[in-house]
């Protein structure tokens, strides 16, 4: 079929059908592109918290290249190359903390309307600077305890204390229960189960939970972005404080 034939079978169409059809092309297109070049379908994520102020804010967009694309810098690596991203040494990596998949928006309707809390193998993605890297068994801070494997020590650059160290033990895993069904983090010392919670709590960051690393910053565009959020937690208060 001639490019003619079929552009003539286009505009035969309904209007609405070949607005879709051109809307699916275009984000399909983008998307081809962004795999391409970054590594990632989906190369643009939205500042949540402020974690990373001034260097990124809330609302910011982060454009990410995909790790499998680059190799991480780490803060102590920066500083001896003169490398230096969003204004300090270091790369900042877009990581799935302990390794979960991301939360879904029928997983924050069922925690709004049901009350139902958030499965304990999903999180949102994390967006921290990578300050070093260790191997297992090696202090993953000066007199802290050891990583129990290889990966990177991350920090948030508005954050006092690094993300390893920010957590804590809530109590013994019931061994009755499964373990998936108690916690976020399970914690084995002394051959005893824990259940800990935090942002990465005693636990680098594995080379395979890097989603990758921050290239670029657009200001205020994320907020577009965090609207769906926004009114998730308005609907929040809403809900549960009535």
């Amino acid at each position: 079929m001639k490019i003619a034939e079929v552009e003539e079978k286009f505009n035969e169409l309904p209007g609405f059908v070949r607005d879709i059809i051109f809307v699916v092309v275009v984000v399909g297109g983008v998307s081809l592109i962004s795999q391409l070049a970054l590594g990632l379908w989906t190369p643009m994520v939205a500042v949540e918290s402020g974690s990373m102020v001034p260097n990124m804010n809330i609302g910011d967009i982060i454009i990410v290249q995909g790790a499998s694309r680059t190799e991480i810098i780490t803060w102590e690596e920066g500083e001896l190359l003169g490398a230096r991203q969003f204004n300090l040494p270091g790369d900042v990596i877009l990581y799935r903390p302990y390794g979960k998949e991301k939360l879904t928006i029928l997983d924050q309707l069922a925690h709004i309307f049901l009350r139902r809390p958030y499965p304990v193998d999903k999180a949102t993605p994390i967006i921290h600077r990578a300050l070093r890297r260790v191997e297992k068994g090696e202090a993953m801070w000066e007199g802290g305890p050891t990583a129990p494997f290889a990966g990177y020590i991350t920090k948030g650059d508005h954050n006092n204390i690094i993300d390893q160290k920010a957590g804590m033990i809530v109590g013994r895993a019931d061994e009755t229960r499964p373990l998936s069904e108690q916690g976020s983090l399970m914690i084995v010392m002394e051959n005893q189960t824990y259940i800990g919670e935090g942002i990465s709590y005693l636990t680098p960051v594995r080379d395979e939970w890097v989603i990758g690393v921050a290239r670029a910053r657009i200001p205020y565009v994320g907020y577009i972005r965090l609207l769906p959020n926004l009114a998730i937690d308005w609907m929040k208060g809403l809900i549960w404080g009535s």
